[in-house]
C-alpha cells in the first residue's frame, strides 16, 4: 500500500492533468500500431517507396 501512496504522490501532477484535460495519444498508438502489423506481415517490400505508399493507404 506505501509504494501504491509514494506512486500517487510522484505522479501527482500528471495524473491531475490526465483527468483535466482531454487530450490523448491514443490515435497516435493506434497509426504505430497499424504500421508495425504491416511490417510484420508484409515481410518487406520490392523498395521504400511502396511501403510508404502503403502505409499513406493505411493512414486514410
Amino acid at each position: 500500500m506505501d509504494i501504491t501512496i509514494n506512486t500517487f504522490i510522484k505522479n501527482g501532477s500528471t495524473l491531475l492533468n490526465s483527468c483535466r484535460y482531454p487530450f490523448s495519444n491514443g490515435p497516435i498508438e493506434g497509426l504505430n500500431r497499424k504500421i508495425k502489423a504491416l511490417k510484420r506481415n508484409c515481410f518487406g517490400f520490392r523498395n521504400i517507396d511502396n511501403f510508404f505508399i502503403r502505409i499513406s493507404l493505411i493512414h486514410e
